[in-house]
């Protein structure tokens, strides 16, 4: 479960106004706002300070992050390294102490092919790299996931394919926040949404609830 208490952030586009949310188990929770919530982001990894509240995560290990955070990822081409990326998964599994064969079971679910381990990563085409970055991601064993708009900019394919692993984890009784601006994908995957403008909340909606409403009417009122 995800509980945020009174959470504010002074100033700016991506201010917020005392939030408050319960997000619980076995439930996708899509929270809206236009530009984005990068600097929320930010505070439920544990990066930046609220001005004010706090947030309160089911846990993890001693010494390990209290969740799973997915943030949105440059293209591989960035990514000045030699190294294939077989050995990067290599390395990263070896320093963060996580299974392969629980890295190997996401890469399978994504359609991520065997051929592909053995080019570099700035090799590979950006999809491709989102899953082997996503694969990584989810390997920890954690109870809730925060996602900083992680699929803008994909192929549908890719969203798909991403959306089969989400509705997995939410199967699994994993908490999932997802924070973007895209209302007709939180139509799609969330059980509820919430909209905020100008830093407050101002209005939530069940899944069922969403799909009958007027998806352009929404976005009109809350995130143009």
């Amino acid at each position: 479960m995800i509980v945020i208490r009174g959470v504010g952030l002074a100033q700016g586009d991506e201010r917020l106004d005392t939030l408050s949310l319960d997000i619980a188990a076995g439930e996708i929770y899509f929270l809206l706002n236009r530009p984005g919530l990068d600097r929320f982001f930010e505070v439920l990894c544990g990066l930046r300070r609220p001005d004010a509240g706090e947030v309160v995560f089911s846990g993890g290990p001693p010494g390990a992050a209290a969740a799973i955070f997915i943030e949105r990822v440059a293209n591989a081409a960035d990514f000045e390294t030699e190294a294939s990326i077989g050995d990067w998964i290599d390395f990263l599994c070896a320093s963060c102490g996580f299974a392969r064969a629980s890295v190997f079971k996401t890469l399978l679910l994504c359609g991520f092919h065997e051929r592909h381990l053995k080019k570099r990563v700035r090799d590979l085409a950006p999809d491709t790299f989102r899953q082997a970055y996503l694969a990584i991601c989810l390997a920890a064993d954690r109870a809730d996931i925060v996602i900083n708009d992680f699929i803008r900019g994909s192929e549908k394919s890719f969203e798909l394919k991403f959306n089969k692993l989400l509705l997995q984890k939410k199967a699994q009784g994993q908490a999932i926040l997802y924070l973007g601006s895209d209302i007709f994908y939180a139509s799609e995957i969330a059980d509820r949404a919430g909209f905020i403008k100008n830093g407050r909340l101002l209005f939530e909606a069940e899944s069922a609830d969403l799909k009958d409403m007027d998806i352009k009417d929404l976005y009109l009122k809350f995130l143009n």
